[in-house]
């Protein structure tokens, strides 16, 4: 019995021996197919890839090293592009649009970085000059009239760099009509931003050395009203080492013909930041007149640059003589002449109506009390008649010229009595007659008009004349530290001034004296005596004026007698 039961359990063994066997095999055979599956799979997409990568629809690339964020070794990811577009590290681009081009191949394409849209500028792999603007970039973009900086990356032929995206040049601004009237700022705020920017670059003595409209970009930003001008182009920017305040010419090619400063083009010629103000000159009437250039036309204008021979002639045309004088100060041949960036900064040219207007004020309180012996008065007077003409209170108009005359007396050929009667009338605006504040308008801006358009001189005149005041604290907001440093050199005259002027307040209050001592005493010496042969009985007075006109013989402009005016008194005769 148990002999036959061995087989059989043997017999069933067997069976589940082969149907594991099978089992496993089929296990096996699945594997490998699906791994095959796998491969098969991976190798059509890497083949599809390679054929993408080779053809103009799609193209990859994988991400390199980005010196935006150091040394650190991203993983190299293959990324899906638009049609067209490069990719170098985290920077892509497209080569078929162009936003602009330099000198050495440098070219400008529309691109992202981290999903930003950026201008890429792709220059030759010249390690040393990409570094070098990138370092210039990195350090000056905090300012917000400075193109920003995102990264750099790099192959065998070419180096990119990601900056700020901008919507169009200082160039396509003047040159095309309909980008004027689309952009939201005028002509004298891109400038004064364009300012602020390089008196930044300045301030961390950095030299643009190639400043012209092209390299002024406009930016909208995230807001569309909101347009910022910057400074853009650092491939030849230099860095003022430490103790200097020029480069040398072998610094290397410098600037733009018919942009570049004379000295630029001299060998033996120190290089500073005077350069950029030539240059920033040039851009202003370049602006200012809509697309004309102080030097003339392109073919002449290098020639005209080294002999000096400019014209202002369309600017002196608008009677802009306050932009005329700024523009022939940032012209001069001698670089040493011109004012420094931060001084064109705060010029009164850029200041709004608002700071005129609280710019007259300061000035008038200032000079209120002040005596005719003033060293400060009489810089404020000093040829007052190239501000003010004549009689200033002529050509003002009636209404306000009546007005004036109610309260006090206003002398029409003192700066100082203009100044006073433009804050008598803002400080009681509210106060004046209907008539006289539709002449005036509102205040600050109409009503600083009123003014300036019939003294077009009297701003650049009173600034000039308080710098002396520039280190005072009402006055230190209107003027650059070089200002306030100038002011420095006024101490000792205005110490010298204030002592003289204190003598002769001293002689001045004793002449007073004597005079109203000599007055009295002929008071006292006044006899009347009667006409006998005067029916009437009317009384004549024999007056000596002999002390009277010694006085004021030192003084011919003093009034000789006031009692002329008095009425004469009349007593009855005595019998």
């Amino acid at each position: 019995m148990q002999t036959e039961e061995i087989p059989a359990q043997t017999a069933k063994s067997d069976e589940y021996a082969l149907w594991r066997n099978n089992h496993l095999v089929i296990v096996i055979v699945i594997s490998f197919t699906t791994l095959f599956a796998i491969a098969c799979w991976f190798f059509m997409e890497k083949l599809r890839n390679y054929e993408q990568e080779n053809s103009p629809e799609q193209r990859t690339n994988y991400a390199q090293t980005s010196k935006n964020f150091g040394n650190f070794l991203y993983a190299r990811q293959l990324q899906r592009l638009p049609h067209g577009w490069l990719q170098t590290g985290n920077i892509m681009y497209n080569p078929e649009d162009r936003l602009g081009h330099g000198c050495e191949g440098t070219v400008v394409f529309r691109g992202k970085f981290d999903g930003r849209e950026v201008a890429v500028k792709r220059v030759i792999a010249d390690i040393r000059l990409a570094d070098r603007e990138v370092d210039l970039l990195r350090e000056s973009d905090a300012h917000r009239n400075v193109i920003r900086y995102f990264c750099m990356e790099s192959d065998s032929n070419f180096r990119y760099i990601a900056l700020e995206l901008c919507d169009y040049s200082l160039f396509d601004y003047v040159e095309r009509k309909e980008i004027r009237e689309q952009c939201p700022l005028i002509p004298l705020e891109i400038l004064h931003q364009a300012t602020e920017g390089l008196a930044y670059l300045h301030s961390i003595n950095i030299v643009h050395r190639d400043m012209k409209p092209q390299n002024v970009l406009l930016s909208r930003g995230t807001r569309q009203d909101s347009v910022r001008a910057l400074i853009s182009d650092f491939g030849l920017c230099k860095r003022l080492q430490a103790g200097r305040n020029s480069l040398s010419r072998k610094s290397g090619l410098i600037g733009t013909d018919g942009w570049v400063a004379p000295e630029a083009l001299i060998s033996d010629a120190s290089i500073t930041c005077a350069v950029d103000v030539f240059s920033l000159g040039c851009i202003y009437y370049y602006v200012l007149t809509n697309g004309s250039h102080p030097f003339g036309d392109e073919l002449k204008r290098q020639a005209n640059i080294m002999q000096g021979e400019y014209s202002l002639k369309l600017l002196n045309m608008t009677g802009n003589l306050m932009a005329v004088a700024l523009i022939e100060s940032m012209l001069r041949r001698d670089p040493l002449l011109r004012p420094v960036s931060a001084t064109l900064a705060i010029h009164p040219f850029f200041w709004n109506k608002e700071r005129q207007l609280r710019f007259f004020m300061d000035v008038s309180d200032r000079i209120e009390k002040l005596s005719e012996h003033s060293f400060l008065l009489r810089r404020i007077e000093e040829n007052a008649r190239s501000a003010i003409g004549f009689n200033w209170r002529q050509a003002i108009c009636p209404v306000l010229a009546v007005d004036l005359r109610k309260f006090r007396t206003y002398k029409g050929n003192k700066v100082r009595d203009l100044l006073r009667a433009m804050r008598n009338k803002k400080h009681h605006y509210q106060e004046l007659p209907t008539e006289v504040q539709q002449s005036l308008g509102q205040v600050p801006d109409q009503f600083v008009t009123y003014f300036t358009d019939r003294f077009p001189q009297l701003l650049q005149h009173t600034y000039d004349a308080m710098i002396c005041c520039a280190n005072e604290h009402a006055f230190s907001r209107y003027y650059s530290e070089e200002a306030r440093k100038k002011a420095d050199e006024f101490v000792a005259e205005m110490a010298a001034s204030e002592i003289k002027e204190s003598e002769l307040d001293r002689q001045e209050v004793e002449f007073e004296n004597k005079k109203r001592e000599s007055i009295s005493r002929l008071d006292d010496k006044e006899t009347e005596t009667v006409d006998e042969e005067n029916p009437d009985g009317k009384i004549t007075t024999d007056i000596s004026l002999q002390e009277v006109e010694i006085v004021t013989a030192e003084d011919p402009t003093a009034i000789v007698d006031n009692r002329r005016n008095r009425k004469r008194r009349k007593r009855p005769k005595h019998y």
